[in-house]
C-alpha cells in the first residue's frame, strides 16, 4: 500500500491547472480506489473552452452518506521556470511541488486513508468527492451541488488548514468597474476625456470603501473584517493617446453575518458621488461573481471530534473554500487539511511530510468512529 507522501509525489507530477483537464488526476483515484468496496459515478462537463472536467462521486453504499470526504483536483498555475512544480522532491521534512498544499495533499491521504481500512465492513456509508475548478470558481462543487448528487450527515472539505478543524469561513466576490472617457490625441487633452484620470478617482474612493468595511468587525476572523482589493487595472490603448476607457477590477471577501451586496451598495454610492461632482464622469460597476460566506453548522460535533483528534482548537479562515457551495448537501460541515495556505499559490509551496502522515490517521479514526469500525485492515 502507498504512503500519503508515495500518493502525493504521484499527483503533484500530474499537471492539473484549471486551465488544463483534470482527467489524468481522476484517472489516477479511479485506479486507487476498489471497484469490488466503491460504487463510481463521473460528473463531467466541459468549460467555456470546451475542455474536458470530471467529478468524481465514489460511495460505499447509499447516496445518503454518513461521512462525506470532498477535495478539489485543479491547481493554480506555476512558474515554469520552477523546476520542482511538477516534479515534486523531498527535503528537510517537506514535499516540494504545485498541489502539494493546495491541495493534492488532502487527497494523498484520502487516498491512503482509505487503502487502509476495509471500506467494505463499515455499518455506515462513506463518499468520496473530487471536484473540478475550485480555483477559478468552484465550478465543480456547484455543478454537484446543482445535480444534488450526494448527501451526507457530515462532511469535510480539504484545504490547508494546518490540521485545525474550520468552521467558517469568508465568502468571494468579484467586480468589475468601466469607466469610459473620451479619446483624443494626447497633445490636445483638452479634446478629450481621460479615463484613466477618471479612474484614479474612483481607486481613491474605493480605498475609502475599503476603510468603511473594516469597520465593522468580526472578531473570529484574521483579518476580523469584510476586506477589499483593487487587483488589476486595464486602461489606454497607446503613449500618445488621451484613454477612452480604464477597467478596474475589484474583489471583496465578506465574512458571515454582513450582508455581501453591502460593499457593491457602497461602491454604487461612491460612483454616484463622483458622478455629482465631475461633470462627464461615467462609471460603470458590473458584480460578476458573489460566493455565499461558509457559515458555520448548527451543529458541532464533527468539528469536536476532529479538535480531540488534531489537538487542535476549531479555527476561520479568510480564503473562499467549496464549503459554502456543498452547505446544501451536508448536516455539518468542516474544512481540514495538512499544510498552511499562506504557502500555497507561489513557487516554493511545499506541505510538511509529518502534517500528511498525522492527516490519514485522524482520517481512519474519523471514518471508523463515524461510519462504524472496521474490522480489519485492507
Amino acid at each position: 500500500m502507498k504512503s500519503a507522501v508515495d500518493h502525493l509525489l504521484d499527483l503533484v507530477a500530474i499537471p492539473s491547472v484549471s486551465s488544463m483537464s483534470n482527467r489524468s488526476v481522476i484517472d489516477y483515484a479511479l485506479a486507487e480506489l476498489n471497484p469490488t468496496a466503491w460504487s463510481i459515478q463521473l460528473y463531467a462537463y466541459r468549460d467555456a473552452a470546451g475542455i474536458e472536467k470530471v467529478n468524481l462521486l465514489a460511495t460505499t453504499g447509499a447516496r445518503v452518506a454518513e461521512l462525506l470526504l470532498v477535495c478539489h483536483t485543479d491547481t493554480v498555475p506555476f512558474d515554469s521556470a520552477w523546476p520542482e512544480a511538477v516534479n515534486p522532491k523531498v527535503r528537510n521534512g517537506k514535499l516540494y511541488g504545485r498541489g502539494s498544499c493546495d491541495v493534492k495533499g488532502y487527497l494523498a491521504c484520502i487516498l491512503a486513508a482509505v487503502s487502509e481500512l476495509d471500506v467494505r465492513r463499515l455499518s455506515k456509508p462513506l463518499a468520496i468527492l473530487l471536484t473540478a475548478d475550485e480555483e477559478i470558481g468552484c465550478v465543480g462543487a456547484k455543478y454537484i451541488a446543482g445535480k444534488n448528487a450526494i448527501r451526507s450527515r457530515y462532511a469535510i472539505v480539504g484545504e490547508p488548514t494546518g490540521l485545525r478543524p474550520v468552521r467558517a469561513g469568508k465568502g468571494y466576490a468579484l467586480a468589475e468597474i468601466v469607466v469610459r472617457g473620451k479619446e483624443a490625441h494626447s497633445a490636445f487633452p483638452a479634446r478629450g476625456r481621460s479615463a484613466i484620470y477618471d479612474g484614479a478617482r474612483v481607486v481613491a474612493r474605493l480605498e475609502q470603501v475599503a476603510k468603511k468595511l473594516a469597520a465593522r468587525k468580526n472578531a473570529d476572523f484574521d483579518p476580523p473584517y469584510t476586506t477589499l482589493n483593487v487587483g488589476l487595472i486595464r486602461g489606454g490603448t497607446a503613449k500618445n493617446i488621451v484613454p477612452g476607457e480604464c477597467r478596474i477590477t475589484v474583489e471583496w471577501r465578506p465574512v458571515p453575518g454582513v450582508d455581501p451586496n453591502w460593499p457593491a451598495m457602497l461602491i454604487q454610492e461612491e460612483l454616484a458621488r463622483l458622478k455629482r461632482r465631475y461633470p462627464g464622469f461615467d462609471a460603470q460597476l458590473d458584480v460578476q461573481r458573489m460566493d455565499p460566506t461558509f457559515d458555520p453548522s448548527s451543529t458541532d460535533a464533527l468539528a469536536t471530534l476532529v479538535q480531540s483528534l488534531a489537538r487542535r482548537r476549531p479555527a476561520t479562515v479568510a480564503f473562499g473554500t467549496e464549503a459554502a457551495h456543498l452547505r446544501s448537501l451536508t448536516t455539518e460541515t468542516i474544512v481540514f487539511g495538512p499544510g498552511n495556505m499562506e504557502t500555497a499559490h507561489k513557487t516554493g509551496e511545499f506541505v510538511p511530510t509529518a502534517e500528511l502522515n498525522k492527516c490519514v490517521e485522524i482520517l481512519k479514526k474519523v471514518i471508523e468512529r463515524l461510519c462504524g469500525p472496521s474490522d480489519h485492515y485492507a
